[in-house]
């Protein structure tokens, strides 16, 4: 190596030394995409509800029946919206199966309690809500101690059939506000997602078990449901018999986005049918 090369290579090492002593000495400035803001998570929201709008949200208090793929967006939904106090009712524990769905569906949540999950997440988008979580099946013989009556808005997002059955027809008895959505599973296409009544509702095999056994216990069919006409994809048969249902995001996460904005316009009083 000729010698004016290795001066050069020598006076730059001394030279990064002496740099590298400066920079651990003296304070430089934080130019990190995470560097930590004034503000809050609500700042977005205020333009569209206003501040008498965002007391509204922030002073109600709503109930989701079921935290599976339409259920954990809902309820994470409202956590972003900012209301105050959240009472989710769920009996599952996080599986690497939901991952694929599940709002909350992280890698560090499996094992844990679904209701126990969605709190953490929640916790990290607003420290100060209000959740009760509830670890619990609905059945027909707890339904009255499941029922959140503190609870101003209802949100049925229960999968089992005569569960769901019994909480439809507790809140309808009640005169509660809620909305309910029917099958999601086995979707792909979330435009086929709509809103509407109970009576209207076509092409879906849950809406329709669920209409017949409404009828037998004499509930009207003109509550709010999300639903899709979407021809599902046949699950798939265990050798034990179990079936197994298939699923992707879209068509779920769509239906909860949907009910927990239907919630949203009317704690807000804008349309929602």
């Amino acid at each position: 190596m000729p010698f004016s090369i290795l001066i050069n290579k020598v006076r730059s090492s001394i030279e990064y030394m002496k740099n590298g002593a400066k920079y651990m000495t003296e304070p430089f400035e934080e130019t990190s995409p995470f560097k930590k803001h004034e503000g809050s998570f609500l700042d977005r929201t205020k333009i569209i509800a206003g501040d008498d709008g965002l007391a509204r949200i922030a002073d109600s208090k709503v109930a989701v029946y079921g935290l599976g793929g339409v259920g954990a967006a809902c309820a994470l939904d409202l956590v972003r919206a900012g209301v105050g106090y959240l009472h989710v009712v769920d009996y599952d524990i996080v599986e690497y199966s939901n991952l694929n769905r599940l709002a909350f569906g992280y890698n560090r949540y499996v094992g844990l309690a679904k209701t126990e999950a969605f709190s953490q997440a929640a916790k990290e988008i607003n420290p100060a809500i209000q959740i009760m979580s509830v670890r619990s099946f609905f059945s027909a013989e707890a339904a009255s101690q499941i029922i959140a009556r503190e609870c101003d808005f209802h949100a049925d997002c229960i999968d089992s059939i005569m569960p769901k059955v019994i909480l439809i027809a507790s809140l309808y008895r009640e005169r509660s506000a809620f909305i309910s959505s029917m099958g999601t599973a086995g979707r792909i296409r979330p435009e086929s997602i709509k809103l509407g009544k109970m009576q209207e509702v076509k092409g879906c095999a849950l809406a329709r078990a669920v209409r017949l056994r409404l009828g037998k216990m004499e509930i009207p069919l003109d509550f709010p449901v999300v639903w899709s006409d979407e021809p599902p994809t046949k699950p798939i048969v265990q050798e034990t018999k179990r079936i197994i249902q298939g699923s992707m995001p879209f068509v779920p996460q769509t239906a909860g986005h949907m009910m927990a904005s239907w919630i949203i316009r009317r704690i807000l009083q804008k349309d929602a049918p």
